[in-house]
This record gives C-alpha cells, sequence and structure tokens, in this order.
C-alpha cells in the first residue's frame, strides 16, 4: 500500500475521524486489504467527527451502551479491543500532523492514534498527553511539536475539514474512489467489492 499526500495522485480518499469508532474499523480493513496492493493510494482526510456548523449530523449517538457492545464485539472479531471514550475532544493536533509523517510513517501513527483514543482512553487535545503516548507506541512524537509550530499545518487542517460541506460528506468514514462512494458502517467485502471493481476496469 502506498499513502499519498497529493491531491493528484491518490486513487482513494478516505474521509474519518479519530473520534469515530467505524472509521477506526475501517481503517483496519483498509489497511489489512491494501497491505499487499501497490498499484492503489490511499489519502487519508481527517475531517472531524461533525460536519461544520450543522448539527443534523451529528455522530453524539456513537456513545450508546447498546451500540458500544455491538462495535466492541465486531472489533473482537478484527483482533482489537476498544472501549467508549470519556468524552469528546478537539482533534486539531493529531489531525493536522498527519501530514509531516509523510509517507513512511502515516499508517503507523494514524493506527496509533485511534488507539490511543479507543484502546487506551488518551486525550488527544492535549499535546504532551498525546506526544508521550506516541512514544509509548514508538513513533517519533517530536513530529507533533513540528506541526504545531508551523501555521501551514494548521491552514491544511482547517482546509480538510471544510471538505464537510465542500465535498458533500454525509457520512463518516467515507472511502471515495473517482465518482464511486462507500459511506458509514463498512465491511470488509464492501470494501473490497469496491476496490476489485476499480482495479479491474484499469
Amino acid at each position: 500500500m502506498k499513502l499519498s499526500f497529493d491531491n493528484n495522485n491518490s486513487n482513494i480518499n478516505f474521509y474519518f475521524s479519530f473520534q469515530c469508532p467505524y472509521s477506526f474499523l475501517a481503517w483496519i480493513h483498509l489497511c489489512k486489504i491494501l497491505k499487499d496492493i501497490d498499484t492503489v493510494t490511499l489519502k487519508p482526510l481527517n475531517i472531524g467527527l461533525e460536519a461544520i456548523g450543522n448539527n443534523k449530523y451529528s455522530f453524539r449517538e456513537y456513545w450508546g451502551g447498546e451500540r458500544w457492545l455491538r462495535l466492541s464485539k465486531e472489533a473482537q472479531s478484527l483482533g482489537i479491543s476498544i472501549s467508549k471514550p470519556l468524552k469528546f475532544v478537539s482533534e486539531e493536533i493529531p489531525a493536522k500532523s498527519i501530514p509531516i509523517y509523510g509517507e513512511s510513517g502515516a499508517e503507523y501513527y494514524i493506527s496509533s492514534v485511534f488507539k490511543a483514543v479507543f484502546s487506551s482512553n488518551i486525550d488527544i487535545s492535549i499535546t504532551n498527553t498525546l506526544r508521550y503516548f506516541l512514544q509509548s507506541e514508538g513513533n517519533d512524537s517530536e513530529l507533533i511539536l513540528k506541526a504545531s509550530e508551523n501555521p501551514e499545518f494548521y491552514k491544511k487542517y482547517k482546509e480538510i475539514t471544510e471538505l464537510w460541506t465542500k465535498n458533500r460528506i454525509r457520512l463518516l468514514p467515507t472511502i471515495e474512489i473517482g465518482k464511486e462512494r462507500l459511506s458509514g458502517y463498512l465491511t470488509r467485502k464492501q470494501i473490497e467489492n469496491l476496490l476489485r471493481s476499480i482495479i479491474d476496469s484499469v
């Protein structure tokens, strides 16, 4: 799998939030499916948990107990353990740091942040708290400081969150390949079928 941050050469756009459990599960599926595929590039776009200025698309229902029982069972089938986050927090710090990790480290970085939210109840809105967790996971935590100090990364972060409305995203996660989209709860089979149809047509 290739990770890309270039608008011109990305085959798959993956719109997600670090606090969306379905995004986490879809990310696990994508990483496993694309592990041995080098003809497809993946562009992860963190657009946050809620649509800007419109509460209609709130994802607060994720925190319901009954829903979490189903999500936990689904996660277990993928070999991971998840728990309900204690609260909603800002995703600015981890989201604007994604590009600085580059193609070699972004996949592991994103996976680690998901783990921080859903497996370790880490408050990802606090720089040092997130840094210490990433350090324990073997990530270069100093890159977060560099991203925080660079106004260009904040600008990119704001531009990406605006894709909620500009790209008419209605559900998270959303996988976009050309004009084709999959949104919401995504199974491995659904993702594989979409990728297969795209790859076979190339």
